[in-house]
């Protein structure tokens, strides 16, 4: 069965003990220490990590690089700690013999990921590896018609599994179906994220995507 399933992977494949909180105090810190305007209001709060530090950069460019190794410096030490879905390994090679492709598509740097699939040996279970060093961060849906572009798969035999509106946006804005893994309660319905379904274990999406696949996104 030909088809391609796009990955997220914090809180879907692996659940990582990445310290957020520290992440978005060193960013204001480091946005108050170059004169950043925005770097206390309440605004900040309701950004992505990604959407933060290009509100930070667009006011002090030269704070680019030192911002996203704070990010990294925090992933890769999270990634390390990490824990994996206990049926992440059945799950994953029973979609692969059925000939589904299998993508990872993160906002989390490339190190970082190969961290946390090295320790899992989930790495050879993936046919496509896409982080923020690659592709941009969602919910921009590059990386999704990156992925179909690379397997010559159309958006009628792809879909996206992932645990955050950003992943349910991104596929939207791709014109591909999302399915939720455990999102928050409320949070895609608030959003405006339109789903084909939403399942509580990785085993749950073999029945799915073997049956009847949505006839739009």
């Amino acid at each position: 069965m030909d088809g391609l399933i796009v990955f997220d992977f914090d809180n879907t494949i692996v659940h990582s003990k990445i310290d957020f909180a520290g992440i978005r105090r060193d960013l204001i810190l480091l946005f108050r220490q170059a004169g950043v305007p925005d770097a206390v209001d309440d605004r900040l709060a309701n950004l992505s990590i990604g959407e933060m530090i290009e509100a930070g950069i667009a006011h002090a460019p030269s704070i680019h690089d030192a911002a996203w190794k704070v990010v990294l410096d925090y992933k890769t030490d999270g990634m390390r700690h990490s824990t994996v879905e206990a049926d992440a390994a059945q799950a994953l090679q029973a979609l692969r013999d059925d000939g589904f492709r299998l993508s990872v598509l993160t906002n989390n740097a490339r190190p970082a990921t190969l961290t946390a699939l090295d320790l899992f040996e989930l790495r050879p279970t993936f046919d496509l590896i896409l982080t923020r060093d690659e592709v941009p961060m969602k919910p921009d849906p590059a990386g999704i018609t990156h992925a179909m572009s690379h397997f010559g798969i159309g958006a009628g035999r792809t879909v996206v599994v992932g645990d955050s509106w950003l992943d349910g946006t991104a596929a939207q804005r791709a014109g591909v179906p999302f399915i939720g893994f455990r999102p928050r309660p409320g949070v895609l319905d608030a959003r405006g994220v339109a789903y084909w379904a939403v399942v509580e274990q990785l085993t749950a999406l073999r029945p799915l995507v073997t049956g009847p696949w949505p006839t739009g996104a």
